[in-house]
Formats: C-alpha cells, structure tokens, sequence
C-alpha cells in the first residue's frame, strides 16, 4: 500500500500542469501517507526520508510536495499525535526526524 501511495504521489507531482490541477488529491495521498508513516516509520521503513531527499532532487514539484509532507509529519508527530500514538511511539519518531534535521 505504502508503495502504491507513494508511487501516485510521485507520478501526480512530477509534471507541474497536473500537480497544480490535482493538488487537492495529492494533499489527500499525502495524508494518507502520513497516517501509514505513523506505523511504518522508522521501524518499518527506515529509508523513507532518504527516499523523500532522492525524490526531492528530481524536480521542483516534487520538492515542494515533499516539504509538504515533512509539514504534515511534523505537524502530526509534534502536535497532534496525542491520545493517537503511544509516548514511546511519539519520542522515537521525533529522534528519527531529528536525526535528518541536523
């Protein structure tokens, strides 16, 4: 599923006329993203943020929907991810993005 998300993200950012005229789908995949990072991230998938650099580096678009991501991560992981997630859960994901930040 991660894949098939990822992989729609990607296809939908890469040209700039469909990204623009698609943005409210592809906010809702990355959504669905985020949501599928809370359990898979770092334990699972722990080169998702390599991946988000790598993807980045490709075109502008993708740049700006992969900020968008880490903005939605963030958001999730730093302020609303109370009474969702686990206080071990939340402190491990705030190392891994830490981790890339410095």
């Amino acid at each position: 599923m991660k894949n098939y998300i990822s992989d729609v993200i990607v296809q939908q950012s890469s040209n700039e006329a469909s990204f623009r005229m698609e943005r409210l789908y592809v906010n809702k995949l990355n959504i669905i993203l985020v949501q599928i990072l809370k359990h898979d991230w770092p334990a699972r998938w722990r080169s998702f943020i390599p991946d988000l650099v790598s993807a980045a580096k490709t075109s502008e678009t993708i740049c700006e929907n992969c900020m968008a991501i880490l903005k939605l991560l963030s958001e999730e992981v730093f302020d609303f991810s109370r009474g969702e997630m686990t206080q071990l859960k939340i402190k491990e994901l705030k190392q891994s993005l830490n981790r890339y930040s410095n």
